[in-house]
């Protein structure tokens, strides 16, 4: 196994933190959701044998290890962008892209535009508009939304971000709450994270939707059944919009089954995989 830890620089200042995991013939991308790292994975990639795997975790920006540069563009289509940037970079073909939520709707636009793409994993993707929940909408409030995330205590909105997301609680550990806190204590989190909110949705929506029925390649869709966060006519809207895909439906979860369902997710994940 071979393990490495670098920075991919996009531009002056704009760089995304990125680590590589196996050696294997297959390339895997995996992207995490809003107000995570790539420590999302940590539960679900040990189940890829990284003899047969190469994964590649990023930390998209304004999360994790990577840049958070005052103003800009924090826009899921510029995360997009750096992604395909980076594959380019790497001269990675014949893809396998697993994006979760927001990191799923950064797939799903770099697949649009980026062939190296070859398959797409979409775990509680939000591929239209919708409203977005109560903490995102008061991060993006001027000023006053990123003074108040840093003035409570990471933990605890670690804590209350996990119980928002995750069907059962039980499963919510002090190494969980930490994989999230560590993201808020980031400098310049609060700042990056409100940034990206406001900015989450691209302003021509409709234009983008519209061209997801042109993606041909095979599209794999996974939801929790009780997903709270992304609700479950997303997914079922892009099945119906994206040509080669298919739904499964994850029962007794939340929006995160690669962290409460990690076996069956990969399961899932790699009978999808066989048959493609």
């Amino acid at each position: 196994m071979t393990i490495s830890s670098s920075k991919f620089l996009y531009n002056p200042g704009e760089y995304l933190h990125f680590q590589v995991k196996g050696k294997g013939s297959a390339n895997v991308i995996f992207l995490h959701g809003f107000a995570a790292s790539l420590h999302t994975w940590d539960d679900l990639a040990p189940f890829f044998p990284l003899d047969e795997f190469t994964l590649h975790l990023i930390d998209l920006k304004g999360h994790g290890g990577s840049s958070r540069p005052f103003g800009g563009d924090y826009s899921a289509l510029q995360n997009a962008r750096m992604i395909a940037g980076y594959i380019r970079a790497h001269k990675l073909k014949d893809i396998t892209l697993i994006g979760h939520s927001y990191g799923g709707l950064v797939g799903l636009l770099s697949a649009l535009d980026c062939p190296e793409i070859a398959r797409l994993i979409l775990i509680g993707t939000p591929g239209f508009p919708q409203k977005i929940p109560k903490f995102m909408r008061i991060l993006r409030l001027p000023l006053i939304g990123p003074l108040l995330m840093a003035a409570i205590p990471a933990d605890k909105i670690a804590r209350r971000g996990l119980e928002s997301v995750f069907h059962r609680q039980g499963l919510i550990t002090e190494r969980l709450i930490e994989r999230y806190a560590s993201v808020y204590r980031h400098k310049g989190s609060a700042r990056a994270l409100a940034s990206t909110v406001r900015q989450i949705l691209p302003p021509n929506t409709a234009k983008i939707n519209a061209r997801y029925g042109a993606l041909s390649i095979p599209v794999l869709i996974l939801w929790g059944e009780h997903d709270r966060i992304v609700k479950p006519w997303q997914g079922k809207q892009l099945n119906r919009e994206l040509k080669n895909s298919r739904m499964v439906i994850i029962p007794d979860c939340g929006h995160n089954p690669h962290e409460e369902s990690p076996e069956e997710t990969f399961a899932i994940i790699q009978g999808f995989l066989a048959n493609c």
